[in-house]
C-alpha cells in the first residue's frame, strides 16, 4: 500500500469515525452554527483548524507511544488523575455516542422508508456488531472507504439545496425563529463542538496512528480528515441555513433537504446517512470493546454484544433531545482536555520525544 493510498485510507477512517448520525443528519450542525446565522461560519472555521490539529497531533501521539491502553495517551495530555478522569468519561461518552447512533438509525429509516424505528434501530445494532467482530484492519478498509462517499453526498445535499433567497433572508429568520444554540457566543461553538468530537475520537485516533509507522503519513492524513469532515459541514450548513424556516423542526434535516432536490436523490442520501451511522457505530463499539477486553479475545466478543444490547434499548430516548442535551455539556468539558494537549505539544513535552528517540536508535 502506497504512502498516498495509505493517507487517503487514514483520512477517510477518520471522517468515517467522527461523521455520524448528529453530523450527517443536520442535527449538530443545526444546533451548534446554523442556530448563529451567519455567524456560523466562523465557527465552522475555528472547527476545521483545531479538527485539523488534533486529527494529525493525536495519530502523531499514538504512533509515537506505541500505546497498548488508551489511557496512555490521556495520562500523557493531562497527568494521572485528570488523564483518568478523561480516559472513563471518554468510554461513557462514546458510549453515548453510540446509542445516539442506533436512536439516529431509527429515526432515519422511520422517516423516510416508513418502517418502525424499532425495526431501524434492530438492524444497525446487528450489521455494526458483525462488523466490529472483525479484525481492525478490516474495520479501517470499510471506514477509509466509506468516509469520502459519505463526505461527496453531503456536499451534492447540502450545496444542491443552496437557496440564494433564502441565504440572504436568513439572518432575519433566525432571530424570528430564536432557535435554540449550543452555546451562548458563536465562537464557543466552534471551540465546543471541536472539543466533545475531539473527546471521543482520541482513542480511536490514537489506536490507528499506533499501526502506522510513518509520521507523515498520520499527520498527512489527520490534517487532511480534519479537513474533509468541515468542508461537509460547511456544505451542509449552507443548505440547511438557506432552507432553516422550513427545516428547524425536523429530526433529520437533510433528509428534508434531499426530497427538495429529488425522491431518488432523497433515497440515495438515506442510504447514505445510515452507513454514515453505521461507520460512527462501529468505531464508538469497537473503541469500548477493546478497552474493556485487554486483548482476551472471548471477552472482547462478550462485550461487544453485551454493548451492542445496551445500545439497542438505549436507543429508545428521542434522538434530537440526546444531542441537544449532552453533546454541549462534553463539549465543555472536552475543553480542559485540548488545553492538556495544546500544553504537551508547545510547552511540555514530557518523556515522548525521549521514549521515541530510544525506539528508532538515536
Amino acid at each position: 500500500m502506497n504512502s498516498t493510498f495509505k493517507i487517503i485510507v487514514i483520512a477517510g477512517a477518520f471522517v468515517s469515525f467522527i461523521l455520524g448520525a448528529g453530523t450527517a443528519t443536520g442535527q449538530e450542525i443545526l444546533q451548534f452554527f446554523v442556530s448563529f446565522g451567519y455567524y456560523g461560519i466562523g465557527a465552522i472555521i475555528i472547527a476545521a483548524i483545531l479538527h485539523m490539529w488534533f486529527g494529525a497531533y493525536a495519530m502523531d501521539v499514538g504512533l509515537r507511544l506505541k500505546i497498548d491502553d488508551s489511557k496512555d495517551v490521556f495520562t500523557y495530555f493531562c497527568g494521572k488523575y485528570i488523564g483518568t478522569f478523561f480516559y472513563w468519561f471518554s468510554q461513557l461518552f462514546i458510549l453515548i455516542v453510540f446509542v445516539v447512533m442506533i436512536s439516529g438509525a431509527g429515526a432515519t429509516v422511520s422517516e423516510h422508508f416508513g418502517v418502525g424505528v424499532v425495526a431501524g434501530r434492530a438492524l444497525m445494532a446487528i450489521l455494526v456488531l458483525i462488523t466490529a467482530l472483525l479484525r481492525l484492519e478490516t474495520m479501517i478498509k470499510i471506514l477509509g472507504i466509506a468516509g469520502p462517499i459519505i463526505i461527496f453526498f453531503a456536499v451534492i445535499v447540502g450545496a444542491g439545496s443552496f437557496d440564494q433567497s433564502g441565504f440572504s433572508q436568513a439572518g432575519t429568520v433566525i432571530e424570528e425563529l430564536r432557535l435554540p444554540t449550543a452555546t451562548t457566543y458563536w465562537w464557543q461553538s466552534g471551540l465546543v463542538y471541536s472539543s466533545f468530537v475531539l473527546l471521543v475520537a482520541l482513542p480511536f485516533l490514537a489506536n490507528l496512528g499506533k499501526g502506522e509507522v510513518s509520521r507523515g503519513n498520520v499527520i498527512i492524513g489527520g490534517s487532511l480528515g480534519g479537513l474533509i469532515m468541515l468542508i461537509g459541514v460547511f456544505a451542509i450548513y449552507i443548505g440547511l441555513l438557506s432552507n432553516v424556516k422550513q427545516l428547524h423542526t425536523k429530526d433529520i434535516p437533510t433528509l428534508w433537504l434531499a426530497n427538495q432536490i429529488s425522491p431518488m436523490i432523497a433515497l440515495f442520501f438515506s442510504i447514505i446517512l445510515l452507513i454514515a451511522i453505521y461507520t460512527t457505530a462501529v468505531g464508538m463499539l469497537w473503541t469500548v470493546s477493546i478497552q474493556f477486553s485487554k486483548g482476551d479475545t472471548l471477552k472482547y466478543r462478550a462485550t461487544t454484544i453485551a454493548l451492542t444490547i445496551l445500545g439497542f434499548f438505549g436507543g429508545l430516548f428521542p434522538f434530537a433531545k440526546i444531542i441537544d442535551l449532552v453533546y454541549p455539556i462534553v463539549g465543555y468539558i472536552g475543553l480542559i482536555l485540548m488545553v492538556g494537549m495544546l500544553y504537551r505539544q508547545f510547552i511540555n513535552k514530557g518523556k515522548i520525544e525521549e521514549a521515541y528517540e530510544i525506539k528508532i536508535g538515536k
